[in-house]
């Protein structure tokens, strides 16, 4: 009897550890396919950061943060965030006002608002206007004093037609 006890004990142990075997080497196949998966799907991001790193390098060739020779420009003026300066300058021309001056159209069905602002270099601004239902953009040109006004002038501009 005592016999028939261990023989079964090892038997039965001997059937759980060869379940445990091949159920571990489906979990390790399993974990070893994500892993192939995970270090696949690794490099297919690091080539689209890459992209989108250069892009915006790129991009940063003609904005005046990124901009070193047409920061040299302002180093007399002590002003920060120049950038941010001008653009608030720009959106102010916005408010309270019937026309922007800057926008040389006809008050169509409401009045035309600058929406986004790129400052080129220390010189030139590119601007998109619209009024909710025609678009289009400016190019400017500005200017800087010593007291830290900034001038505005227009040089080029341009209407989208209406899709309607």
């Amino acid at each position: 009897m005592k016999k028939n006890i261990i023989l079964y004990l090892f038997l039965f142990t001997a059937l759980i550890l060869i379940f445990q075997l091949v159920n571990s080497n489906k979990v390790f196949e399993e974990l070893e396919r994500k892993l192939m998966v995970t270090k696949t799907l690794n490099e297919k991001l690091k080539d689209s950061i890459f992209q989108i790193q250069n892009r915006l390098e790129e991009q940063n060739d003609f904005n005046l943060s990124g901009n070193e020779y047409a920061l040299r420009y302002f180093e007399n003026l002590s002003l920060d965030n120049i950038a941010s300066r001008i653009k608030d300058e720009l959106y102010e021309t916005n408010l309270l006002r019937e026309k922007n001056e800057l926008i040389p159209y006809a008050v169509m069905d409401r009045i035309f608002l600058i929406n986004k602002i790129k400052v080129l270099n220390h010189r030139w601004i590119v601007a998109d206007f619209s009024d909710g239902t025609h678009w289009g953009e400016i190019f400017l040109t500005y200017e800087i004093d010593q007291k830290g006004s900034v001038y505005f002038e227009l040089t080029e501009h341009f209407l989208y037609p209406n899709p309607d």
